[in-house]
């Protein structure tokens, strides 16, 4: 595949040439497209957003996702899922509101799931050592202190998740 490099936008679009229109609505397209000078495929993601703060202006993003020849086929005969975001996972170049198409890498946000879910757990344990600790009123400070050091085990168990 071409190295993702930033790149002029018109100057790529000029060069593309629709294999397959996948899906289409109102704001969003999906097709296959070959760069007719270098052979390559991609997955092509159209958008386009209203953009009420600006009075209802359209602005139109567009979305080039390499993929190989295998890809190619599984994806037209619908035997591989292509919607974005959830399944483009490898780097593509996209648009912003000029005319470059800028290499983006999903992959640096793959562990915010996992992150997410360690907050809320986290919360759960405050929420929980709080009411202990407001239900405490008969235990000694022996005993409060070993459920503030249980609770920051817990914490550690749940950092510490792989």
């Amino acid at each position: 595949m071409d190295d993702m490099q930033a790149r002029e936008k018109d100057k790529f679009l000029s060069c593309l040439e629709t294999i397959k229109e996948l899906s289409k609505s109102e704001f969003e397209t999906y097709s296959i497209v070959k760069n007719t000078e270098t052979g390559e495929h991609y997955l092509h993601y159209f958008l386009s957003h209203i953009n009420l703060s600006e009075g209802g202006r359209r602005d139109d993003y567009d979305h080039f996702l390499p993929i190989e020849s295998d890809d190619i086929l599984a994806i037209m005969f619908g035997e591989q899922p292509y919607q974005f975001p959830e399944n483009w996972r490898s780097a593509y170049l996209r648009s912003g509101n000029d005319n470059r198409l800028i290499p983006f890498d999903p992959s640096e946000n793959y562990d915010l799931d996992d992150a997410a879910a360690a907050e809320l757990a986290m919360l759960e344990k405050l929420e929980q050592y709080k009411e202990q600790m407001m239900n405490a009123e008969n235990l000694s400070a022996e005993e409060k202190e070993e459920l503030t050091k249980q609770y920051f085990a817990e914490l550690d168990k749940i950092l510490k998740k792989p």
